[in-house]
């Protein structure tokens, strides 16, 4: 016994493994990471768009769905823009699937020996497909499935459902102890394609808040400025205003450049925007004891 111990000691070679992204500050390889929404806010979107990115980044990819049904990936083009354009990538649907979900999980963790899984990327669709996510026993042994795929070197991207509220996810506790980092991902009603915010709920990699632009018809994923990707349209009002203000007059001080965009130089409101989109759409410096603004 104590030999079999021995053996399986951690020893200083293996503290050499840093922690790499597949796309910095958000999928961490060789780790599981969780997103979750309620319906139609793009979870699925997100996920096409990351696996035709990781099968064209020379990654092997498995999609593994058992939520949508064939007639929507057929919407969704899923057959050319992924299926037909990526050879390393595979889509396992439901209805093609030889095994039950949980059983297909159980088969690859048998399988995920030394680096068995390493450069995989396997998406999760969605994890209620798989297990009952509110018996703790059940989603205890499907997150032990995916951790051992995860050693085995395996990259994992869980798609899950959130609460009625959208707050938090649907189920068990043991959701969260067992994933290594994990979004809440919301819907971005300003965006011209499908636009996505995901908000970090839980990390353990250097992770952040994220924003994104995907493409419906070429799944391209387009990142987008934080703050350019929370506003609202009373901001986006505004900015416009400014723009143009400050294109027609050039460099303007704040009182003046208020002004010319058709706000009060006391409207708190319009002050705080000015100084929220500074050096984002204009930036500005001081001049004695006046503050000068000019676009980027």
């Amino acid at each position: 016994m104590f030999e079999l111990l021995t053996n399986a000691s951690l020893s200083e070679k293996d503290f050499n493994e840093k922690v790499e992204f597949i796309i910095d500050g958000f999928i961490a390889k060789r780790m599981i990471t969780m997103v979750y929404a309620d319906g139609g806010n793009g979870k699925s979107w997100l996920a096409l768009a990351l696996a035709r990115y990781c099968a064209r980044t020379m990654f092997h990819v498995f999609y593994l769905d058992f939520d949508n049904p064939l007639g929507v990936l057929k919407e969704r083009n899923v057959n050319e823009m992924l299926i037909q354009s990526c050879t390393n990538l595979h889509y396992v649907q439901r209805s093609k699937s030889p095994l039950p979900p949980g059983e297909l999980l159980r088969q690859l963790a048998e399988d995920a020996v030394a680096n068995r899984y390493d450069n995989i990327f396997f998406v999760i669709d969605s994890l209620r497909d798989f297990t009952d996510v509110n018996n703790d026993p059940r989603v205890a042994v499907t997150l032990s499935h995916l951790k051992d795929i995860r050693e085995a070197g395996g990259t994992i991207l869980i798609l899950h459902h959130s609460n009625k509220d959208g707050r938090n996810y649907q189920g068990s506790n043991n959701i969260r102890n067992s994933v290594d980092n994990m979004y809440r991902l919301q819907k971005r009603e300003l965006s011209q394609q499908v636009g996505v915010h995901l908000e970090v709920k839980k990390e353990r990699a250097a992770i952040s808040d994220q924003a994104f632009d995907i493409c419906p018809q070429t799944l391209a994923l387009t990142p987008v400025n934080l703050v350019e990707a929370m506003a609202t349209e009373a901001d986006v009002s505004f900015v416009s205003s400014i723009k143009d203000a400050l294109m027609q007059h050039g460099q303007m001080n704040k009182t003046d450049l208020l002004n010319k965009a058709g706000f009060a130089k006391d409207d708190k409101t319009a002050r705080a925007r000015l100084e929220k989109y500074d050096g984002v759409y204009w930036t500005s410096h001081k001049k004695h004891t006046r503050i000068i603004y000019q676009s980027i």
